[in-house]
């Protein structure tokens, strides 16, 4: 089918609808789209069908109706009650794809490269593993060439945070005994689908940060209390808030955050939403890069595995580098930056030899 048919489509469509049923990050890299859908089509229902897990991303978020699927049952009943006239996969999965195809969806935009692309009436030829582009980026892509339209800018929605998340999260902070002039987050886990910086070494810098008086807050689920574990055994006087915060609450405590460190994770494109100063630890490879994975924001630093290392090593950075990145944050940009590389949205790269 051509793409004029589709540019035609998109002007006159009533309801359009963007399929996204994986975990946080992914979610809040997806959004922008929703933002280029509001731009171009102010009077357009814009559907998003996500997974219920991130309820609290979409919670309040104006301009759109947020659809909750847990599969393809739930996801066929809702199109057909929805009926959206275009469709679009950022992220395409067969079942997902098969169902709207089955349902009769006129449009369905997806990638190029699957066997089943097939059922996509119209098909993106673009590698996304070679992170020519943000993630985000590629995202807002599908709609501007929907459209017909020239590149947009990309901007990320921050979530809503609900007021008693927010009074739950400042007795959580008092009862860790840090004032309201600020802390650093530090987020050690993620869900595994990078490599990471290991327990220790975010022990090593809450450490160090809280002798030169930058007070550390660690967060993460139940499942990750083993990293707790090890954070503690290294560093006794650790605040540890593992397996206590709901999803809603855990946003609330980034919005309070002044500095967010993590791996690359949900936390980290959050903090980025809510325009928090973020260093990201990331691999070298293209699958993990940060020119795809980065946090999208120009109050970012991101530090990869040094020359010399395996590409993957994020073990290998430093734990001096990532001090000197938190503790330039923390007063505002410095000379780290001379060295830096630019990122996508905005943020600096930095690639230092070991001390």
């Amino acid at each position: 089918m051509k793409w004029e048919s589709l540019r035609t489509a998109f002007w006159q469509a009533h309801s359009v609808g963007i399929v996204r049923t994986d975990h946080l990050g992914d979610m809040v890299l997806t959004l922008p789209m929703v933002a280029a859908l509001r731009r171009l089509r102010a009077d357009v229902h814009v559907l998003l069908f996500a997974h219920p897990r991130v309820y609290a991303l979409l919670q309040g978020q104006p301009g759109m109706t947020a659809v909750f699927v847990q599969d393809r049952t739930t996801l066929r009943q809702q199109l057909r009650k929805w009926k959206p006239e275009i469709l679009f996969f950022p992220r395409p999965d067969f079942r997902e794809v098969a169902v709207a195809w089955w349902t009769g969806i006129p449009y369905r935009i997806g990638s190029g490269y699957r066997w089943y692309s097939f059922l996509f009436t119209h098909r993106i030829y673009e590698h996304r593993r070679t992170a020519e582009r943000h993630e985000a980026e590629y995202n807002v892509r599908m709609i501007t060439l929907a459209a017909g339209v020239r590149e947009m800018p990309v901007s990320l929605l921050p979530p809503v945070v609900p007021e008693t998340a927010r009074q739950r999260v400042q007795e959580l902070i008092y009862r860790c005994g840090v004032t309201t002039e600020g802390f650093v987050l530090l987020h050690p886990g993620g869900r595994g689908s990078a490599p990471r910086w290991k327990p220790e070494s975010f022990a090593q810098l809450a450490e160090r940060l809280e002798v030169g008086g930058i007070p550390c807050v660690f967060t993460g689920t139940g499942e990750e209390r083993p990293i707790a574990e090890r954070i503690q055994r290294f560093y006794p006087r650790a605040r540890l808030l593992f397996g206590v915060l709901s999803t809603e609450e855990l946003i609330a405590l980034v919005a309070e955050a002044r500095v967010v460190v993590a791996n690359s994770t949900g936390v980290l494109h959050i903090a980025a939403a809510l325009g928090k100063a973020v260093v990201g630890l990331y691999s070298r490879l293209p699958a993990h890069h940060p020119r795809r994975w980065g946090p999208y924001t120009e109050r970012a630093i991101v530090l990869v595995p040094p020359p010399g290392a395996p590409p993957d090593a994020v073990t290998a950075i430093p734990v001096v580098h990532v001090q000197g990145a938190v503790q330039q944050l923390w007063k505002g940009y410095g000379e780290l930056f001379s060295e830096a590389a630019s990122l996508p949205g905005g943020g600096r790269l930095i690639e230092r030899a070991r001390d």
